[in-house]
């Protein structure tokens, strides 16, 4: 089939892979996850796949667990993508900020850097990050509170589009006939005075060719919608069902009218966990062997109590989940949207504790959806959530690394490009161009 309507696939990129025991498969390199030329070489294989984006989750805190240490990669995100930019020359470079511990002149800065030296591949993952490890990093006891830390994510993505659109476009001269390097009257100050920041500015860094990053965003709650909804040009979303990322799409659609901004102005990306192989019967043989690997030890219970706020240290892996014990939602520094869905499988299902934990360290991340089959298997899939409705495109997390990209550059991208669901080259310079996110004259999308 054809369709003028092209998937968008953003590769989310990690030294170990997203099945947490993968690093243990045979075909791991786990033990090259500190090495820029492996980040090279993943980035480069998602680029010959033609694939919108590199993104870095991140979060600024150890993981408790210590195989969990390498889950993304241990680099600063914005650091790794500047060394990437030098070996890719069309995908996009997407790392994760915390607006709830960072400076927007500075992010502004260093992303503005990012995407003019990249040519204008650069965004940003604005997240408001969760839990109190976070917090202690950064010269506090506990996390920011939800309503609180949703606030100030407004207002800091405010600032950083007011302080990349404080250059225009013709600013820069460089006339040396007249002895003019840079028009004054072009460069603004923003005068920036909110409940959380004071910014004079201009920036320092002219705009690149996409006139400004892209922004993205992350988070279910209604907080997270209505952030999406007023700044953020993509969002990654849960994908435990299609029916609810459907929702999530038409949740995220009207917050973007509510804003005065078109519906079409934010593209839903769910996160995929994608098993693919040659033949189904290898995808199910490679989920049997990761399945296998994955173990459940005290470290893993330690980290499932963490992620529910409650001290698991006193019970055993054989004991019923203490869902009496679960903070409610309103009051709960960490992920909201991992709370809720942990009290959801542990009071309907009934597991153990050691069964709960087995279950987040399993096949893909918490909130996430593993698919399994062959190339044409797996595009199946994606294209039914695509042409259904539920996505315009993935953030696909691959289980292994690097195989996982390298085999579904190779068994699964040819088929979409045959059923013209996804582009064949890249037809743009920016990554703005590349996602149909054209800015409008007042710098809105």
């Amino acid at each position: 089939m054809t369709t003028t309507r092209r998937l968008s696939l953003h590769f989310n990129i990690s030294g170990v892979g997203h099945a947490n025991y993968a690093w243990r498969h045979p075909d791991s390199q786990t033990h090259r996850a500190l090495d820029l030329d492996y980040y090279a070489q993943l980035a480069q294989t998602a680029e010959r796949g033609k694939f919108d984006s590199i993104f870095i989750a991140d979060t600024p805190a150890l993981r408790p667990d210590p195989n969990d240490v390498l889950a993304n990669t241990p680099f600063e995100p914005i650091t790794l993508l500047s060394a990437l930019a030098g070996v890719t020359s069309h995908i996009g470079l997407l790392p994760t900020v915390s607006t709830s511990y960072s400076d927007p002149y500075t992010v502004a800065r260093q992303i503005a850097s990012l995407d003019l030296l990249s040519g204008g591949r650069a965004g940003v993952n604005l997240v408001t990050s969760a839990g109190d490890a976070v917090a202690r990093n950064h010269g506090r006891d506990n996390h920011i509170g939800h309503a609180e830390r949703y606030e100030r994510a407004h207002e800091f993505a405010a600032v950083l589009t007011r302080l990349w659109s404080s250059w225009k476009p013709h600013a820069l001269v460089i006339d040396r006939d007249t002895g003019v390097m840079a028009d004054r009257s072009g460069i603004e100050t923003i005068d920036h005075r909110g409940r959380f920041f004071q910014v004079a500015g201009p920036l320092t860094v002219p705009p690149s060719p996409q006139g400004r990053p892209v922004i993205v965003q992350a988070g279910a709650s209604s907080s997270g919608i209505d952030l999406a909804g007023a700044h953020a040009e993509a969002v990654y979303a849960r994908s435990l069902s299609i029916g609810e990322t459907t929702e999530t799409r038409r949740r995220v659609r009207e917050s973007a009218v509510r804003h005065g901004r078109a519906a079409d102005s934010v593209k839903v990306l769910p996160g995929l966990v994608p098993y693919v192989a040659k033949t189904s019967a290898q995808a199910r043989d490679l989920v049997r062997h990761i399945e296998d690997l994955t173990q459940v030890g005290p470290d893993a219970v330690r980290w499932l109590g963490g992620m529910i706020g409650v001290d698991l240290s006193g019970y055993a892996p054989d004991d019923r989940v203490p869902v009496e014990l679960f903070p409610e939602p309103d009051d709960f520094n960490g992920s909201v949207t991992g709370l809720v869905q942990l009290r959801h499988l542990a009071s309907t299902d009934a597991p153990t504790i050691g069964e709960l934990a087995r279950r987040v360290s399993g096949l893909a991340p918490l909130g996430m959806s593993a698919i399994v089959g062959s190339g044409a298997e797996v595009a199946d899939t994606l294209e039914h959530w695509f042409t259904s409705g539920a996505a315009d495109g993935f953030n696909l997390m691959m289980p292994i690394a690097p195989g996982g990209i390298e085999t579904f550059v190779d068994e699964v991208v040819p088929v979409l490009q045959e059923r013209g669901l996804f582009r064949a080259e890249y037809t743009a310079a920016t990554l703005r161009s590349n996602l149909g996110l054209e800015l409008a004259s007042d710098g809105r999308v």
